[in-house]
């Protein structure tokens, strides 16, 4: 087993940490939820499509996230896979949040100063993985790492088309 230096420990527990309160504000949201978008009309059992999409892209993220945040604590090359491309997907919705509210408010107020904290910590842990120490433990080869940017593509694409 690879010992792991405190950077790649970080960039674990960051996104171990995203997923778990990603999860939470997931059943937090079912739990709120007057009307459902799984219902039971007239006998049948109704599911809203858009709803449906929605939840798919959400807990696959989910468990991507619990995956990934895993098995980078445990020196697995899948972990870097998967969290790579969690980190930067992130980031991207973080910073385009951030861009619309500004466009929006045309001011910079107290939310924003979470928003650039939130987006450098994802900085810091995208620049941790990415550094040739932690390449070298992962035993990431230019193969992997493309393989890493496709999912990242394909992560946003599912994001944008699953709406």
């Amino acid at each position: 087993m690879v010992k792991l230096s405190w950077r790649e420990k970080y960039a674990g527990i960051l996104v171990l940490l995203i997923s778990i309160i990603y999860l939470l504000l997931q059943l937090a949201s079912l739990s709120g939820q007057r009307s459902g978008p799984y219902t039971i009309q007239n006998g049948t059992f109704v599911i809203n499509k858009n709803e449906f999409y929605s939840d798919l892209k959400t807990y696959s993220l989910i468990i991507a996230g619990i995956v990934a945040g895993w098995c980078l604590l445990k020196g697995k090359r899948l972990g870097w896979m998967l969290g790579l491309p969690i980190l930067l997907f992130i980031t991207a919705v973080i910073g385009t949040i951030t861009v619309e509210q500004l466009l929006k408010t045309k001011k910079f107020n107290n939310s924003m100063i979470g928003f650039g904290a939130g987006i450098f910590l994802l900085f810091l842990a995208i620049l941790f993985l990415l550094l040739p120490s932690a390449r070298q433990k992962y035993r990431v080869s230019k193969g992997v790492l493309i393989l890493t940017l496709l999912l990242f593509v394909g992560l946003g694409g599912a994001y944008m088309f699953l709406q």
